[in-house]
């Protein structure tokens, strides 16, 4: 073979062999890019159990009252404070029975509002809110209307009701339970509750047991937020004329 046969062949070839090489470019740019393999999912532990809704406490005393609805002319309703007082020795002759329940709030007295009528009381006694704000940091706005909707709901169950104004903190005693903060909102409730006078629905205000300041007084306290002996003797009192 000539040598200009020699490169003619020569320069054929690698002209094939650069032809063959962009083609195999192009096909791997049309290709999607590998996946890089992914890692394995780290092992997923239990879901966290949803917090009780109640505590066991208040399941108790629910289940008391459903099981031991005895007929009464009045029924006291409310949280702690309410749930700290003997009302039938307060009170001696008067058909009444006590259905507060501790660390209650205004959304757990609508859950069990039927409780609070199957007595069929004439009357029933309200206070609550101090929980609302202290342990569910709920606004105002919304403690208000859980009690519209209370006051509504006992009232089509035939009784009478009388709210309270829900007593305020002692600010020295009780910053446990950031009583100072509370106060406020506590002054804000009262003010709204005292609108829900009407037909049925009575107001009455504890002020007796507030300081100037707006708070608890102290001399009727222990622990800032809940009452001694003294203390509820002045509740006594106040509510006493209401008494049907």
């Amino acid at each position: 073979m000539s040598y200009e046969g020699l490169a003619r062949r020569t320069l054929m070839g690698l002209a094939l062999v650069a032809a063959i090489s962009c083609q195999h470019a192009a096909v791997a740019a049309a290709q999607p890019p590998a996946q890089a393999a992914s890692a394995p999912a780290a092992p997923r532990g239990p879901a966290p159990s949803p917090a009780p809704l109640h505590t066991p406490y208040w399941l108790e005393r629910t289940s008391f009252f459903d099981r031991f609805a005895a007929p009464a002319d009045v029924v006291m309703a409310g949280d702690s404070l309410t749930d700290g007082a003997e009302w039938a020795e307060m009170f001696p002759g008067l058909r009444i029975v006590n259905r507060g329940i501790d660390g209650d709030t205004t959304r757990g007295l609508l859950e069990r509002v039927d409780g609070l009528l199957a007595p069929h009381p004439t009357r029933v006694f309200l206070m609550a809110g101090i929980n609302d704000f202290a342990e569910d940091h709920r606004s105002v706005d919304a403690v208000f209307a859980d009690y519209r909707r209370l006051v509504d709901r006992l009232r089509q169950g035939g009784a009478q009701v009388v709210v309270q104004s829900t007593l305020p903190c002692n600010a020295a005693k009780a910053a446990w339970k950031s009583c100072r903060s509370l106060l406020p909102r506590i002054r804000q409730l009262n003010a709204r509750l005292a609108t829900l006078a009407q037909d049925g629905v009575q107001f009455v205000s504890l002020a007796a047991l507030a300081a100037p300041d707006g708070g608890l007084r102290s001399e009727f306290t222990f622990d800032g937020v809940h009452l001694n002996g003294r203390g509820y003797q002045l509740w006594k009192e106040a509510i006493a004329p209401l008494m049907p």
